[in-house]
């Protein structure tokens, strides 16, 4: 594996122009416009994340497939090499392994990750999705499921990216994920923001 650049145990970059610097345990989310702002943002992190020999694990959803994804991210590495290097997967919503299970299951899904990760050399976990297969009926338990990883990944060797579509969420729905996130990552010109959800956790 590469050394990558020199950061503090406790820190990763998190490959977004703008934002370099953020801490494991980081539950991050970002609300996008439309598929070419997702894809921009998934690409910067996972090849940052490659980069410093982090596992990658990238779950798509409508409008991504996993042969989208493999696309994008061959304009800037050999993804065959790394995907057959054990250093990226990834899955579709419906074949992920963490699917169907309780929000607290899920989670430990991760943290497993996670451990298996490490033990096999690697700086931690990364990971990302776009939540675009979540209907109203699932919402809440959805909600419960953000606010176990929210927690969860705290103190971990785990940073996290959830993305949601703008157009699809109402300003309700918006409210109830930054209460669940270490912070919201805004894209309003050529560089990225970081903000701060100021409304506490949900508990």
């Amino acid at each position: 594996m590469n050394a990558g650049p020199a950061l503090s145990p406790s820190i990763t970059d998190c490959g977004l122009t703008g934002i370099r610097e953020v801490p494991y345990g980081a539950h991050m989310l970002h609300i996008y416009r439309d598929r070419d702002d997702l894809l921009e943002a998934l690409v910067d992190y996972f090849s940052a994340g490659l980069h410093l020999d982090e596992r990658c694990l990238w779950i798509t959803s409508a409008p991504l497939t996993p042969a989208d994804a493999r696309r994008a991210l061959a304009a800037a590495m050999d993804v065959d090499a790394v995907i057959a290097a054990g250093r990226l997967r990834i899955l579709d919503e419906s074949a992920f392994a963490g699917g169907g299970k309780s929000g607290e299951e899920a989670c430990a899904y991760w943290l497993s990750e996670e451990e298996r990760a490490l033990a096999e050399g690697f700086r931690g976990l990364r990971i990302a999705g776009n939540a675009d297969f979540v209907t109203a009926e699932q919402w809440s338990a959805f909600m419960d499921y953000e606010e176990a990883c929210h927690r969860a990944f705290r103190g971990r060797r785990i940073v996290a990216l959830c993305c949601y579509a703008r157009q699809r969420r109402g300003a309700s729905e918006i409210f109830e994920l930054l209460g669940r996130h270490s912070c919201a990552l805004e894209h309003p010109d050529e560089g990225w923001q970081i903000t701060t959800p100021s409304i506490p956790s949900a508990t």
